[in-house]
């Protein structure tokens, strides 16, 4: 008996050994996260003030609610502060009244008062708050909110990412957020709350949030119902000029000095080239809009105590500021026409290759090298299970091996209206490829190569994973590419049954008739033969007068239904029947950033099909276009679905793997395959 219990205790010490660190770490962060979001999401709360929208979180039993201060302070010269407009709505959508206590606007920080008892007769949800002074660089983080405001059949989308940079007002981390986020809370991962949702750049890992120490700094002020500051979103250049003389250039959110202005209180204060600039007046920055909100609060001639990191060595200097020019005087400046500085330059092509699939990446963000190695044990058997297609050397759309014969789905429209495309496999086969069928509501498209070797995607056979669920996607040759999170649990889009002709429409001044401004590629008006500047006459024999009317008439018809038009181009008039697609881009775009929303970048940041699917788990892995059509994988290396859109700054879809399996047979069956004979 001694002996088998000996002899299991070692099977059992085996077995724990063989298990990989990378994987532990992994399922000890999903299970932290799992953890904290069970603990902290009933805090979360959607602010509404019957003008705009935002997000907030309550911190005290008896209802203290914190958010931005622009969530509440808008430029409409709102004054109503104890207005009953001003609502929080729980995840529950128990909706209470609330009044504005006080705020910073300096650093975007308000807090509300919910004025109503709770309903239940219990207390308040509500969560605990850390401390920002005590964050570090890399740590890890997640963020809730609303964007794009409250919606009852969408619970808030979870963001997960790393700390960049933390100071006095501000922590800079890499979990995406977007407007209607602003006032939404950013947790550790212990549960406790590190930040509120403040700003944003167009750059994907600059999400500035106001650190929760100005809360605790500012707390009591605030309850007391006083109000100050003034909020800028922009930099003021303050540290370039007179008053302080040094231009300093930013790498992973630290400020290196380039260059100090001779005679300058940089200059007379020993500040040198190559320096890191740590503190000014005792305060820390995290990017250089909290260094221009923190020296808009210094006075002309005051001593401050500077702390620099020279060569390794913290060092301490005393500093007296200079002239501080005016806000006429900094605006001038900015329209001198003065030639853009090198470190300028740099700067503006350092946000160039940000924006783009090759941009370069901080060690510190949830992307880094050392993080995505930690995937490599989950992934390591996808090698060969994704695919790649080019045109010209172009990247088209990557691909899930379906079986060991050849079949493949991929994204549907990254391919249509593609000449002659190739099926790069891993091992760099490439091979003329067959389209199969298509299935357009899900836009997955089946195709088939000469092959008998290739390696199927392992898909996970339970149902789609809750909102929380840790992510990887891969790239072509099975290697970690992308991080995320499973952001809200799979359903069914509203516009899914929506029915849409894939077009856009005008009307010239003094014109009776509505013609088409564009048609969308892989549209049903496009697949039909509609052009722009064709006139549309009648739809289903009504006679069209205006978009309005246009809009409404199709918005009737159901997806897949048939329509009847009738259209002029030139001197022809023409009727063809159309079946309609599901309204297979979204309506709002990105309501914030017009690289989402903007028609004319359709395909290269957003997807061209990013809506209207029956089924998809929405997550904030920032795809680009090109990388969709291929398997996400969770950490126990399973696919739970296939990559099908990017649709806004926060939001990816993914195609459940139930779902996938689905369309994959329904596809196999409805497709003859022809001859691959004849691709040669």
């Amino acid at each position: 008996m001694n002996r088998m219990l000996l002899l299991t205790f070692c099977l059992c010490g085996t077995l724990q050994a063989e298990v990989d660190p990378a994987l532990v770490t992994l399922n000890s962060r999903q299970a932290k996260l799992d953890k904290a979001l069970s603990k902290v999401s009933p805090a979360l709360v959607a602010v509404q003030d019957g003008y705009g929208a935002g997000s907030g979180v309550v911190v005290s039993a008896d209802g203290v609610v914190l958010t931005a201060s622009h969530v509440v302070d808008s430029r409409r010269g709102r004054r109503g502060r104890t207005s009953s407009r001003l609502k929080v709505r729980f995840p529950d959508g128990d909706v209470y009244s609330a009044e504005l206590l006080g705020m910073n606007r300096s650093v975007d920080a308000a807090m509300l008062k919910i004025t109503e008892q709770s309903r239940n007769g219990k207390s308040f949800p509500h969560v605990d708050l850390g401390k920002s002074s005590e964050l570090q660089r890399g740590d890890w983080c997640f963020a809730l909110g609303h964007p794009g405001g409250f919606q009852s059949n969408r619970p808030a989308p979870v963001r997960l990412g790393r700390v960049l940079s933390a100071g006095y007002r501000t922590v800079v981390s890499d979990c995406a957020i977007v407007l209607g986020d602003s006032g939404g809370p950013l947790f550790d991962l212990s549960g406790d709350l590190i930040g509120i949702h403040s700003m944003i750049t167009e750059v994907i890992v600059e999400n500035r949030h106001v650190a929760v120490d100005a809360f605790r700094r500012d707390g009591d002020r605030m309850e007391k119902r006083e109000s100050w500051g003034k909020l800028s979103a922009h930099n003021n250049d303050l540290v370039e000029t007179s008053f302080v003389g040094m231009v300093l250039r930013w790498r992973n959110f630290t400020p290196e000095v380039a260059r100090v202005v001779r005679n300058s209180p940089a200059d007379d204060a020993g500040v040198r080239p190559g320096d890191l600039l740590l503190t000014i007046a005792g305060q820390a920055f995290a990017d250089p809009l909290a260094l221009s909100t923190l020296l808009a609060d210094v006075a002309e001639d005051q001593r401050v105590e500077v702390r620099i990191d020279r060569v390794g060595q913290e060092k301490d200097l005393t500093m007296t500021t200079g002239h501080k020019p005016t806000d006429a005087e900094l605006a001038q400046r900015e329209d001198d026409g003065r030639r853009p500085t090198r470190h300028e330059v740099e700067r503006v092509n350092e946000l160039r290759n940000q924006l783009t699939s090759l941009r370069r990446v901080g060690p510190y963000e949830k992307r880094s090298t050392e993080e995505l190695d930690r995937f490599l044990p989950a992934v390591g058997h996808a090698t060969g299970s994704v695919v790649e297609f080019r045109e010209l050397g172009e990247t088209l759309a990557l691909g899930a091996v379906m079986s060991d014969d050849g079949y493949i789905l991929t994204k549907a429209s990254e391919l249509e209206n593609v000449i002659d495309p190739e099926c790069i496999l891993s091992d760099g086969r490439r091979l003329k490829m067959q389209e199969v069928a298509v299935d357009r509501a899900f836009d997955l498209m089946l195709v088939k190569v000469d092959a008998r070797d290739l390696q199927p995607v392992q898909w996970a056979a339970t149902d789609a994973p809750e909102a929380g669920r840790i992510l990887i996607t891969t790239d072509s040759r099975g290697m970690p590419l992308l991080p995320g999170v499973v952001s809200v649990a799979a359903r069914t889009l509203t516009t899914s049954s929506k029915g849409f002709l894939g077009v856009r429409m005008k009307m010239e001044p003094g014109s009776q008739y509505v013609s088409l401004d564009e048609v969308l590629q892989g549209g049903a008006a496009e697949r039909n033969g509609l052009k722009k500047d064709d006139v549309i006459l009648t739809i289903n024999g009504t006679q069209i007068r205006n978009t309005v009317e246009m809009s409404r008439i199709v918005g009737a018809v159901a997806p897949n239904q048939k329509i009847s038009l009738k259209y002029q181009r030139g001197d022809k008039v023409r009727t063809v029947d159309i079946v309609l697609t599901p309204m297979f881009v979204s309506p709002d775009g990105d309501v914030m950033l017009d690289r989402y929303k903007n028609r004319e970048n359709l395909g290269k940041f957003a997807s061209v099909h990013n809506s209207g699917f029956p089924e998809a788990l929405q997550h904030d892995t920032d795809l680009f276009p090109h990388q969709c059509g291929g398997p996400v994988f969770d950490i126990s290396g399973k696919a739970i679905g296939l990559n099908i859109a990017r649709a806004a700054r926060i939001t990816s879809y993914a195609i459940p793997a139930k779902a996938v399996l689905r369309v994959f047979e329904e596809l196999k069956n409805k497709g003859e395959v022809p001859p691959l004979k004849k691709a040669s």
